[in-house]
């Protein structure tokens, strides 16, 4: 009988280690994802931050160069997206409105089209916006990882005890289905 209770005990104490060294590798598969998604973060913001310079020069270009704009709400709205405290999403989103209203002032006036200056900040902002998107893919597929181990079992212990929560998604928008749904919430 002792030598059972011995085995047992043997079996339960290397059970609890296993799955001790299981939660420690679950543990540090966190801290790996969190640092790629604090990486991603970091390469969003520079990105955001470039993107809103390059939109209020385009802005200042635009009023130097044409009188008509010189009142235009719109590019004064791309001016204050820099000094909004917004999150990364939400700022996202601005800055995708932004970017739209300046390329369809570019496309109504053709002489503001053809201007160097403009030339070159489109080249720009075309650069951003890929750069853009292939941070967003790297966080958007970090997160899927990050998620995984927050809902699946043993991590979500893990995840529990570290008090880790399921993260969002960038998602594309298509902007002009959001002014739709948005007009028409408006007219109910």
């Amino acid at each position: 009988m002792n030598m059972l209770i011995y085995y047992l005990i043997v079996g339960l104490v290397a059970l609890l280690v296993i799955f001790i060294m299981f939660e420690i590798n679950n543990y540090n598969k966190f801290q790996i994802l969190n640092t790629k998604i604090s990486e991603a973060f970091n390469s969003m913001d520079i990105l955001f931050e470039k993107k809103a310079n390059l939109l209020e020069r385009a802005v200042n270009v635009i009023k130097e160069n044409n009188e008509q704009y010189k009142e235009e709400i719109m590019l004064d709205n791309l001016t204050k997206i820099k000094n909004q405290t917004i999150s990364r999403f939400e700022l996202n989103h601005e800055l995708m409105l932004g970017f739209r209203d300046y390329k369809s002032l570019l496309d109504l006036d053709t002489n503001l089209s053809n201007l160097d200056a403009l030339k070159g900040i489109n080249e720009e902002l075309l650069n951003i916006d890929n750069d853009l998107n292939a941070s967003k893919k790297y966080y958007n597929d970090n997160v899927v990882l990050f998620n995984n181990l927050v809902k699946c079992f043993p991590s979500n212990i893990v995840a529990k005890i570290n008090k880790y929560k399921v993260l969002d998604f960038f998602k594309e928008e298509k902007i002009e289905t959001l002014e739709i749904l948005k007009e028409n919430k408006n007219q109910e």
